[in-house]
């Protein structure tokens, strides 16, 4: 009898032991599922990206370089994701571009709620089969989990480059008088302005944003007071001051208008480029 309580304990023990090893291994063991698990979803989603998205968003996300399915450079219809202003901010639910809009949840939902329902009046369409789109509930998480894995010290400690630009467009182009039209012309496609407007010489028509093809006249008649100057320099850097009236699918919507609100920021490391720019566009 004593050699069965002998025997009964220390199966009780190590029992308890092997038990106890197991509750101190669990947090390991299910953070390694966790780690797992966000691997394979970060994955899945860079494919889905890659088929879906970097037409639009740029093959790196930043809306640098995009490329159709014959593998010909286009302009860039969508803003950048791999980008601080999206995915960097004092904390982890409050970035610019969720403070431009307004919004007041989390970050990854902001990123879900524009990945499933899409933006109107943009060239962003819906993604979700809840609102009438091609994907499930688990891609739609899975793109989020891929542009939410952009996020990481290197992106977010870079300096920000900040650029004074003049009040006005006359003192601009006295600053940056040397527009080069050609180099214009390659960085109206780079900046992504072609994916929207079309080319102005109409070879391409304007897909989402406003024909450009007689800015001239119109960016001098549009805005009483303004030269056709004044107008493209201002919708450039603040495209909400004034939104165009006519757009290939109707009335141009806004504000908040579809034109991005970031040229500001990402033309100030070469501010050369909007001379250029407009240079191209003003015949100059």
């Amino acid at each position: 009898m004593q050699v069965k309580v002998v025997i009964g304990t220390i199966a009780f023990m190590l029992t308890m032991m092997i038990m106890g090893f197991a509750a101190l291994r669990e947090p390991a063991r299910l953070q390694e599922f966790t780690h797992a698990y966000q691997g394979r979803s970060i994955e899945s989603g860079a494919k889905i990206f890659k088929n879906n998205c970097s037409t639009c968003h740029g093959v790196d996300g930043k809306a640098e370089l995009c490329y159709d399915t014959a593998g010909e450079q286009i302009g860039c219809r969508g803003l950048p994701l791999n980008y601080a202003p999206l995915l960097c901010g004092d904390s982890a639910d409050r970035t610019q571009r969720m403070n431009a809009m307004n919004w007041a949840g989390t970050k990854d939902a902001f990123i879900q709620s524009v990945v499933a329902a899409g933006r109107a009046g943009t060239a962003m369409p819906t993604w979700s089969a809840q609102f009438g789109g091609p994907m499930r509930d688990d891609e739609i998480a899975n793109v989020v989990a891929f542009v939410m894995n952009w996020e990481s010290e290197e992106l977010c400690s870079a300096p920000v480059i900040t650029f004074d630009w003049p009040a006005t467009a006359e003192a601009f182009l006295a600053e940056f008088p040397d527009g080069d039209a050609a180099n214009g012309e390659g960085l109206f496609v780079t900046y992504g302005c072609s994916g929207c407007h079309g080319v102005p010489d109409g070879s391409v028509a304007a897909a989402v944003g406003p024909d450009l093809s007689n800015i001239t006249v119109d960016g001098a008649t549009r805005v009483e007071g303004y030269t056709a100057e004044m107008y493209v320099y201002e919708s450039v850097l603040h495209p909400n001051a004034v939104i165009a009236p006519n757009c290939p699918t109707g009335p141009c919507l806004g504000p908040p208008s579809a034109m991005p609100a970031n040229f500001i920021e990402r033309m100030a490391t070469n501010p050369q480029d909007l001379a250029d720019i407009m240079a191209y566009l003003l015949g100059k």
